[in-house]
């Protein structure tokens, strides 16, 4: 399948601003909701399930659904080995740096009061120490995204994304708030602060979007008077979003309403109206391909350079939150981060390049011996 340089632009984008979010620095100020009041979690979740979308259309047109789930378990399989990983790396360093890098104490608070136990329910998904927690959610959502499919091919998607947006609703009561408080005193245990059931409906939608990509139909379909409308939204958010950073804090009995974890109603209005009107720019970016391909690099190794970034982002707070000036050497550090993104990225597809050769000479070893063994009987 051809890719979509747009999408791997994007995933880019996001992974970059990302990792300012994630360190301490003043950066931060640039990055974290600069067009409205979502972050790039939200747009990091939706886009990759459009992706996840996408592909599992293609499958299932190609070779049928049980070969599309299989590819899509493999994939989850191999985020799951990537957040093994990088669990490994970061247990590693709240074991050994802790002593020299005493702002990583924050991070690991939770797991120095019984490792091993969680470390066990790490790796079951249970325990989500501090950054660890997207990769998780991504790999429940992977797990999940075959049934979406099987229930869409036995309901139709109207009954799917309307059971999603019955069940984000239920999420807005604070169900999984009773779940985090009942097992508050286990130290092993730790869900992460994404609220599943909430965000399980960017999820859904994204792979509605994508597969209708793929059948050549607009992502989403939308009535005449209803565009103008999303652009006024996304223009008024922005401008609200403005005010809120210069001179008006946000009401606090409005903070429910644009809650992060649980993904409020205005929240995730916020993000479908300005998601709408910036895939409409997106299709221009084709022209500006050779200019950007450093950062659809880092979006095609979205998940190596991903996991990499999370072990860095780690050393980075310990090492800021450990010396006494702040900035601009957390900045100068951040923007060092930021350029191992290319690196690890250039190296990452040097390395798949490097590779390609020996898997399709694997290949054409193989097919020669089966055709021997049929010679031969």
């Amino acid at each position: 399948m051809k890719r979509l340089i747009e999408l791997d632009f994007l995933r880019g984008i996001l992974l970059l601003m990302m990792v300012v979010n994630h360190s301490p620095s003043s950066l931060r100020r640039f990055t974290d909701q600069p067009i409205g009041f979502f972050t790039t979690a939200e747009a990091f979740v939706f886009v990759s399930a459009f992706l996840a979308g996408l592909l599992f259309r293609k499958r299932i047109d190609k070779n049928g659904f049980d070969a599309a789930r299989s590819s899509t378990i493999h994939r989850a399989g191999r985020i799951y080995c990537a957040h093994l990983l990088t669990l490994a790396f970061a247990f590693l360093v709240g074991s050994f740096l802790l002593s020299y890098l005493p702002g990583l104490r924050t991070l690991f608070e939770q797991y120095l009061r019984n490792p091993p136990a969680a470390i066990g329910a790490s790796m079951l998904l249970a325990f989500q120490p501090p950054l660890l927690d997207v990769l998780p959610m991504y790999i429940l959502f992977s797990f999940l995204t075959p049934l979406v499919f099987w229930s869409a091919g036995k309901w139709g998607w109207k009954t799917v994304i309307f059971g999603s947006l019955f069940i984000w609703l239920i999420a807005q009561f604070r169900v999984r708030d009773l779940l985090v408080t009942a097992t508050k005193d286990l130290s092993y245990i730790n869900p992460g602060p994404f609220d599943v059931l909430a965000w399980q409906f960017l999820w859904v939608s994204g792979l509605f979007c994508g597969q209708r990509l793929c059948e050549k139909q607009a992502a989403l379909p939308l009535p005449k008077p209803l565009p103008p409308i999303l652009i006024l939204l996304a223009l008024a958010f922005f401008a609200w979003r403005l005010l809120t950073v210069s001179t008006v804090p946000l009401p606090t009995n409005q903070a429910w309403l644009l809650d992060k974890w649980h993904l409020g109603p205005l929240r995730l209005l916020n993000f479908l109206a300005t998601g709408w009107v910036l895939s409409k720019a997106l299709g221009h970016l084709k022209r500006w391909e050779t200019v950007l391909q450093p950062f659809s690099l880092i979006g095609r190794n979205m998940l190596p350079v991903f996991s990499s970034q999370i072990g860095l982002s780690m050393l980075l707070i310990g090492i800021i939150s450990s010396s006494e000036s702040v900035e601009p050497f957390s900045s100068v550090l951040v923007i060092g981060q930021l350029i191992t993104a290319f690196l690890l990225a250039l190296f990452f597809e040097w390395a798949k390049q490097k590779k390609r050769p020996l898997i399709e000479l694997g290949k054409r070893v193989g097919v020669g011996a089966f055709r021997r063994v049929g010679v031969g009987a």
